[in-house]
């Protein structure tokens, strides 16, 4: 094994978990996601010797991931292989009791590593030029000048594209959620489709004590 051989193993051992999560945000399909980041280390390999370190290899490979999502997003095998509609998804969300899901946060669960299902079927309907800033900034915690590095546009355009990301997102959700505060006065929301049904109910507002 050459030592160009042996570096790149190191790399794929150290930063495959974080390409993965991007890549299956972007994708939302486990074996999808598997198959593209593989696709991306290979390409990854295959180009070693232009990078020249002007980047950090994280940004370097994250942008190599993202071309390769998009080349999947933009061919006929995608349209083929198009996930369910969000409709179907919220509907499912609504309905199943045994997810043991609490209600998502249409400002903060964005912004966690791991985003709960509700929020992840909204960033995936977004158009890829607002959701990949996003998933960026706001999951993989890449600051804005790293976030226009991987899409390589300026400051301003990473800029902008996350702020249009974000209020896209928030009109989406205030759309078809129910939203409201809840004990910890974080925003919440709940599928329109659920009000109904009884199994997500936003909580008791707590009543005053008696005197």
């Amino acid at each position: 094994m050459t030592g160009t051989t042996r570096n790149f193993d190191a790399l794929y051992q150290a930063h495959y978990s974080d390409v993965h999560r991007f890549v299956f945000h972007l994708v939302q399909d486990p074996s999808l996601a598997d198959e593209l980041t593989q696709d991306a280390f290979l390409k990854a390999f295959e180009s070693r010797d232009t990078f020249r370190g002007d980047a950090p290899e994280r940004l370097w490979l994250f942008r190599i991931a993202r071309n390769a999502a998009l080349d999947y997003l933009r061919s006929p095998r995608s349209r083929e292989h198009a996930a369910a509609s969000l409709d179907e998804q919220l509907e499912e969300y609504a309905l199943s009791p045994a997810t043991g899901a609490a209600p998502c946060s249409a400002e903060e669960a964005a912004r966690r590593t791991e985003m709960s299902g509700c929020v992840q079927q909204f960033v995936l309907s977004l158009p890829e030029t607002l959701r990949t800033p996003l998933i960026l900034h706001d999951v993989e915690g890449l600051t804005n000048a790293q976030v226009a590095a991987v899409l390589d546009c300026s400051l301003q355009a990473a800029k902008m594209r996350l702020h249009r990301g974000r209020e896209k997102l928030r009109e989406m959700m205030e759309e078809r959620c129910d939203l409201f505060h809840d004990e910890r006065n974080v925003l919440s929301c709940l599928p329109v489709d659920s009000r109904d049904s009884g199994l997500f109910a936003p909580p008791t507002p707590p009543q005053p004590a008696a005197s």
